[in-house]
């Protein structure tokens, strides 16, 4: 064993010893196994120890790993999400650490911490029966899990022994006269003779991965049973589950958006643009999108002048969402502003929407063209002849209109967190 896994090992036993949530073991994880496996940032203040050039390079191939895999669907800054992902690993491990090489997974462990907080009194049938069908879930899991594996099987008798020790956990937890927790601990040192436990780095490392694809779940709003969750760290089908996202990734814009953005009739998604670049505008990266280009493939194509990661993804998603209204207005032919809003609109109470004027066109109001698209104007080109103004000014003002209201929510932005300040 590694003299760096041998520390992380004794830290974590260590901590196991604290109850959860008090100041001794929070400063045994963040003060002592963060400054291990971090050693780049913590380096000053303190002298440099032997296992330090081990964990820099492990980080470093987690980080290039993770880079090379997700990247190109993150389409963000990768450097800010790899912060966020990290903060957001020590934080969980910091509340699943008591399952450290016990066999259990962090769902199960959360069923049982949740009935065993209930009291006596409050332990109903439907109490039982809840934790009962988070076991059987967990027992199927595990199997399942090791079926996966390069064997393809699972020993019978190894079956038969975890099918024994959850329903002895099952009657125990019945039993008035039982201790609970004794319980508890006899049932994850029997899962613990079928369990092969990982290296706490592996295991780190493992929540990192699921992290990374929380993320992408959350950006491309995809609603998958069998993804993994912030609260699952089992190892099961990590490939399949992957290999989805990555399908509703590539796939997520219908041919008719497409169809709309390659046209262009007002001209608009090509007048977006990166500053200083007017070849790299929204509708050529679009395209490039569309063939299914990656970002390197992206960043040569326009002669490796901007770069992909920092600057073009970015941009990319940004107006995406800023399209978003205009686009489903091509798709539909009408509004794409809730009912609700569009009343609120018309009804300008306070007279905010007809202040909205357009640039150098004091006539022209946001209210103003609302109510000309309700009274039946069918097109933004029609609507700017009448207007006699350009239509592409006009859309514009229309989308930075709905962006300066706020009328149609943006997708949370997510902000760096440091990890020096992460206490709980």
């Amino acid at each position: 064993m590694h003299e760096l896994d041998r520390l992380l090992q004794e830290l974590v036993s260590q901590a196991q010893l604290y109850p959860k949530n008090t100041d001794p073991r929070r400063r045994r994880i963040i003060g002592d196994l963060w400054d291990i496996m971090f050693p780049s940032s913590s380096l000053r203040g303190r002298k440099s120890r032997p296992t330090d050039y081990e964990a820099k390079r492990r980080l470093g191939g987690i980080k290039k790993r993770c880079r090379d895999r997700y990247m190109a669907i993150l389409e963000g800054d990768f450097e800010e999400d790899w912060s966020d992902v990290v903060v957001i690993t020590q934080e969980e491990i910091l509340k699943n650490i008591n399952i450290f090489k016990k066999g259990v997974n962090s769902k199960l462990y959360k069923a049982w911490l949740k009935f065993s907080e209930t009291s006596p009194s409050q332990r109903t049938p439907e109490v039982y029966s809840e934790f009962n069908q988070q076991l059987e879930k967990f027992r199927r899991s595990f199997i399942q899990r090791r079926t996966n594996k390069k064997t393809q099987t699972y020993p019978p008798e190894k079956a038969q022994n975890l099918a024994q020790s959850c329903e002895n956990l099952c009657q125990n937890i019945q039993n008035s006269e039982v201790d609970l927790q004794q319980s508890w601990n006899t049932f994850c040192d029997e899962v613990q003779q079928l369990y092969r436990p990982l290296k706490f780095w592996n295991w780190f490392a493992r929540y990192l991965q699921f992290r990374f694809i929380d993320i992408i779940r959350q950006r491309l709003n995809v609603v998958s049973g069998d993804a993994p969750g912030a609260n699952q760290d089992d190892d099961s089908a990590t490939e399949t589950r992957f290999d989805r996202i990555k399908t509703k990734a590539d796939s997520r814009l219908s041919p008719e958006v497409i169809r709309i953005i390659y046209q262009d009739p007002d001209g608009i998604f090509t007048g977006k643009d990166i500053r200083g670049f007017p070849d790299v505008n929204f509708r050529a990266i679009a395209i490039l999108k569309f063939k299914q280009a990656s970002l390197k493939e992206i960043q040569e194509h326009f002669g490796n002048r901007v770069n992909a990661q920092t600057t073009i993804s970015p941009f990319y998603t940004r107006t995406c969402s800023y399209f978003k209204p205009i686009l489903e207005e091509y798709l539909e032919a009408q509004l794409a502003l809730p009912k609700s809003v569009i009343e609120q609109i018309v009804t300008d109470s306070e007279g905010k929407y007809n202040r909205r004027t357009m640039p150098d066109r004091p006539q022209i109001t946001f209210k103003g063209i609302i109510q000309s698209r309700l009274e039946g104007v069918q097109s933004w080109t029609i609507l700017a002849r009448q207007l006699q103004v350009n239509a592409t000014e006009l859309i514009y003002f229309y989308l930075d209109g709905i962006n300066y209201f706020q009328l149609i929510p943006k997708p949370q932005k997510r902000t760096r967190r440091n990890k020096k300040n992460n206490q709980e």
